[in-house]
């Protein structure tokens, strides 16, 4: 099943360059970078069930309150 999603022009000759570099078809080069997007999204939202605020406020308590180091300071 094929589908229309309209793109700035300049977008679409973007993907189309690198499309060209990579010896595959637009579709292709879209197809491949939404389910790159889509499956990089559900792994952040399957790690973040895993998330304790407790445990990141003991954490955040273990940080020594001090001064940096000179050779890390900005």
């Amino acid at each position: 099943m094929s589908k229309i999603v309209a793109v700035p022009d300049d977008l679409y000759n973007k993907a189309a360059e690198v499309a060209a570099k990579e010896h595959v078809s637009v579709e292709e080069f879209v197809s491949a970078v939404v389910e790159n997007r889509l499956a990089s999204r559900e792994y952040i939202e399957s790690r973040a069930c895993l998330f304790s605020r407790e445990d990141f406020e003991r954490a955040l308590q273990a940080i020594p309150d001090v001064e940096p180091e000179e050779h890390d300071r900005l």
